[in-house]
């Protein structure tokens, strides 16, 4: 029986560009890092899937010469002029599997009030990452840890191109309520300092999701607690949008183009509707599935900083267009709601009895997000106007708007001419 909120395991491939030619195919294709946490009333199972380069990818020994690189545990290497291909050694793993298991658990401490709990490892999988079996609930990882270590028809792939998925028991001396999880993997590959740990506690009788970015080198405290787990989805939203440039351009070109604070909160407030409305229906599968729907969206989405810095550059005439503010940026809105589920829906199914919590806490981070931009712009807006300067015509605030909307539409031109190619071909 599935609990609680499910998620998603998807490929998102990593572009390596800036990454070091010997590490080229230690290159994540997942940055996705899952626990299934299952209490028991002598300790914890945990059920976790995780990149194989993730635990590899630092014990390799680079050299000058590449001839001289030394490979990880349980990989070997070949060498293509001055780059290092790292492959996995599928004889190695399936002679001592829980050899490479022990490398693969060594970097995560889990503890209760500050006390290391030693994991035992029971199971260990390694699956190809495009073809890795679902791993949304306990059930489905159960399954996904059933089998051969590797079940693999051919006889070598890339470290790079693999998941690991363990079964990790840790004994206790009573039940557990709440734990803190740690790693100290440090790989050192481009993509791993945006890794999203999905860290799903199933407590007997419930079960919350939490959502942390990044490496897990400070320890994190888990609690079956759904306001911990929904702070973490709050956060989650927050980061989306803050790190989102996209998004942040639209919103601080459309608050540079409201000539007054109503003006504002209805160009907001539509902004609001609109992506919540999409959000959801994105997330729930109610768009277009074609593969020219989501890079046609992204697309629209350049175009649509595009248009309202355009419209920020405009001389305002106090509050007229407030209702048409409002219709526009609702409908600019809907299209930046599918942007925002194209995203979550990578962590959640659409079932499960906490998703809607999710949901809600997620839209209320993007939302916090956008407030404090807005909040900012406004307020450096109102500072700038006051500035008093010795050319009596000089006005400071409009300046700082195109200031602020030109780079924009530079920017976005550019993203525009990069997102037609991908519509282009799939029409």
């Amino acid at each position: 029986m599935k609990n609680s909120i499910f998620l998603r395991i998807a490929t998102v491939l990593i572009l390596a560009l800036g990454c070091n030619a010997a590490f080229a195919h230690f290159n994540l294709d997942v940055n996705i890092r899952t626990f299934h946490v299952v209490h028991t009333n002598s300790g914890m199972d945990v059920y976790l899937r995780m990149p194989t380069p993730y635990f590899l990818a630092e014990l390799f020994i680079d050299s000058t010469d590449p001839e001289r690189a030394i490979p990880a545990p349980f990989t070997y290497n070949e060498t293509e002029g001055d780059v290092v291909l790292h492959n996995l050694d599928l004889d190695k793993v399936r002679t001592d599997p829980f050899g490479f298991a022990a490398i693969a658990a060594r970097g995560l401490e889990f503890s209760v009030e500050g006390t290391p709990l030693k994991p035992e490892i029971i199971a260990v999988r390694v699956h190809e990452a495009l073809l890795q079996p679902p791993f949304a609930s306990v059930s489905e990882a159960k399954s996904a840890l059933q089998g051969d270590v590797i079940n693999y028809p051919y006889e070598e792939i890339y470290v790079g191109d693999t998941v690991t998925d363990l079964l990790l028991r840790i004994k206790f001396d009573r039940s557990i309520d709440t734990y803190s999880i740690r790693s100290t993997f440090n790989p050192d590959l481009p993509g791993v300092d945006d890794t999203a740990n999905l860290i799903v506690d199933h407590y007997p009788g419930s079960a919350q999701i939490f959502r942390v970015s990044g490496l897990l080198h400070e320890p994190v405290e888990i609690s079956n607690s759904w306001f911990d787990a929904a702070v973490s989805f709050v956060i989650a939203g927050i980061v989306h949008i803050l790190i989102g440039l996209d998004h942040v351009l639209f919103v601080v070109c459309l608050t540079i183009g409201a000539a007054h604070l109503i003006n504002l909160l209805w160009r907001v407030t539509g902004f609001t509707i609109g992506h919540t409305i999409t959000l959801i229906a994105g997330f729930w599968g109610f768009v277009p599935q074609g593969a020219w729907f989501v890079p046609t969206v992204e697309l629209c989405i350049a175009l649509s900083i595009i248009y309202v810095a355009l419209i920020a550059l405009r001389t305002s005439t106090p509050s007229i267009d407030r209702h048409a503010s409002f219709v526009v940026t609702l409908a600019i809105g809907l299209l930046h709601g599918l942007g925002f589920s194209f995203v979550l829906h990578e962590l959640l199914l659409p079932d499960g009895a906490h998703l809607w919590k999710s949901l809600l806490a997620f839209n209320i981070g993007v939302e916090i997000g956008q407030v404090a931009i807005v909040l900012a712009v406004w307020v450096l807006l109102i500072l700038i106007g006051r500035l008093k300067t010795q050319a009596k015509n000089l006005d400071l605030k409009y300046l700082a708007k195109w200031a602020v909307a030109v780079p924009c539409i530079l920017i976005s031109s550019i993203w525009v001419v990069e997102r037609i190619k991908p519509v282009l071909t799939v029409i």
